[in-house]
């Protein structure tokens, strides 16, 4: 045992795989409650990820095939066992989020040559997705994310409409897949193994996931354009950040950000113009055959319905600063209209330029995923609704960069000892 906590002292970055798994098991263990799973199923799952998480604490040297396996368990196990549940036991109720199975809906009405935009999504089967608002899901009349959400999966997904079945967080799965090997990759050693538990295992996570994160494919091209900007690849960089504000338009709250590390990185002003076009054309790229599509049904779901009033604007809900101004009679009535982008031009300029300079000043590449959390999560919080899924977004990314710099702090530490023996 005295051996076991000096290791742990010599290796804090174990730490967090423990609370959080743990955490995320005890939430796993309510959902498969709910589903009626047998109790020795149950017991069996967790009796070998426990064994597992155990065996780090004898063996550190095998906390990386560690990490991994305590994700698939405690992450992806429900997910699979959510995407056969529904499609197994099929009823009134669509068992997956009206998120993910909105992007599912939307990749049908476009391979069957209908623009998602505008479409009725009422009518496509959207209303059988649970929903616990006191008013009818804005996702039934309403595509408000950009077509990068369900463009990239509609390959896969016109696969699946060959062999009769098809689930949106197979996809999803795919990109939480990509995210791990690019925190992996982004932070080497047993850091990223770590720092890439904690992003899934997060409290949380896997609650949010079986019915379908659709923030992944975005997170995804935004590590990718940060591991890029790292790697000095400019103008893949604008690739990817393009494609990734075309996916979800949160991704542009990362850009300035991704862009301070690239000045970190020695990017010079003629290359940081060839990225920006680059980005740009990839954007214009995906958004024009829509805007060319129908430019009216586009605009409003994308635009109007998020920044309008009256009966055509996305209602105030959630348990962000809209909530708050809506309980307290600042804001009359939950459609009413507010300038909400105000806000969020000044939390998101402020952050960026105190990020820019942090950024600039530490050179430390686990800060950049940290500020991407805290820009996100102080942006939607003033936005006209902050849900579970925004407070997930934000606070997974910090944790993320968090763990990640503090596993590098520690093999810093670790190496100092060795230098001095090796001078």
């Amino acid at each position: 045992m005295p051996v076991t906590v000096a290791a742990h002292r010599r290796h804090p970055e174990f730490l967090p795989l423990i609370v959080l798994g743990i955490a995320t098991g005890a939430i796993d263990v309510r959902i498969v409650q709910v589903w009626a799973w047998p109790a020795a199923v149950v017991g069996l799952w967790f009796a070998a990820t426990a064994l597992l998480i155990a065996v780090a604490a004898v063996r550190l040297q095998a906390l990386s095939a560690v990490c991994a396996v305590a994700a698939a368990s405690l992450y992806a196990v429900p997910i699979a066992g959510a995407i056969l549940r529904w499609h197994l036991h099929p009823g009134k109720t669509a068992l997956i989020g009206d998120g993910a199975l909105q992007m599912q809906l939307a990749g049908d009405f476009l391979l069957k040559r209908v623009d998602p935009y505008g479409a009725d999504y009422a009518r496509a089967g959207l209303g059988a997705a649970p929903w616990a608002e006191p008013f009818p899901s804005p996702a039934l009349h309403h595509l408000v994310t950009w077509p990068g959400q369900y463009l990239w999966s509609l390959p896969l997904q016109a696969v699946g409409r060959l062999a009769g079945w098809w689930d949106e967080r197979m996809y999803l799965l795919i990109a939480a897949a990509v995210i791990w090997w690019l925190l992996i990759t982004l932070f080497p050693g047993t850091a990223g193994w770590v720092a890439a538990s904690a992003f899934f295992l997060i409290p949380g996570h896997s609650l949010v996931a079986v019915l379908g994160d659709n923030d992944l494919p975005m997170l995804a091209l935004v590590l990718a354009a940060l591991l890029a900007a790292d790697r000095r690849r400019f103008l893949l960089m604008g690739l990817l950040m393009g494609l990734a504000v075309v996916t979800k338009q949160h991704g542009a709250l990362a850009v300035p950000l991704i862009l301070a590390w690239a000045a970190v990185r020695g990017i010079d002003v003629g290359t940081l113009l060839k990225a920006a076009v680059t980005g740009g054309l990839a954007a214009l790229a995906v958004l024009t055959p829509f805007v060319i599509w129908n430019a009216g049904a586009f605009i409003q779901d994308t635009v109007v319905f998020l920044a309008g009033s009256g009966v055509d604007a996305y209602p105030i809900n959630g348990y962000g600063l809209s909530a708050f101004l809506l309980s307290s009679g600042v804001i009359h009535g939950p459609r009413d209209a507010f300038p909400f982008f105000v806000l969020e031009i000044a939390a998101g300029a402020s952050l960026w330029a105190i990020g820019w300079r942090w950024i600039r000043a530490r050179r430390r590449l686990a800060d950049v995923v940290v500020l991407m959390g805290i820009t996100m999560l102080a942006v939607l919080y003033v936005s006209r609704y902050f849900h579970d899924s925004h407070l997930l977004l934000g606070s997974e990314l910090i944790l993320t960069g968090v763990v990640a710099a503090l596993g590098g702090q520690a093999r810093a530490t670790r190496s100092e000892p060795l230098a001095g023996r090796a001078a």
